[in-house]
């Protein structure tokens, strides 16, 4: 039997994800993959693997690029407010944008001491 390509791995890896994503199990993926690759456990199993791998990666937030981006779209609604002269819009964009930078502050009192409680038995 001749080896697959890397181009062919990653389709059926791919399909796998897609299976895994609609709940199929493992049996279902090893018999669907027998009928239509006609290969066996062992290599479906290590396709499953590499889908699991594909979409835990897929999932991964890009937390820098998710904060820009949504900085720079609210910075574009407050700048169209003001030109449409929206004073209510802007103001509550700019709401927004303090609150996405973190600029809103809760003040708490706190009184007392404070004890480290430890769940550890001696």
């Amino acid at each position: 039997m001749s080896k697959s390509t890397k181009a062919i791995v990653n389709l059926r890896v791919s399909e796998i994800a897609s299976l895994l994503i609609d709940g199929k199990s493992r049996i279902d993926i090893v018999e669907y993959s027998s009928i239509k690759w006609t290969i066996g456990e062992r290599q479906t199993d290590k396709y499953i693997a590499k889908a699991r791998e594909l979409i835990s990666n897929e999932n991964k937030k890009n937390v820098r690029y998710d904060y820009g981006k949504a900085l720079k779209r609210y910075e574009l609604l407050y700048s169209k407010a003001m030109e449409d002269k929206d004073y209510r819009l802007a103001l509550s964009v700019n709401k927004e944008i303090s609150q996405l930078q973190g600029l809103n502050k809760i003040e708490v009192e706190h009184s007392g001491s404070i004890e480290f409680i430890s769940n550890i038995p001696d």
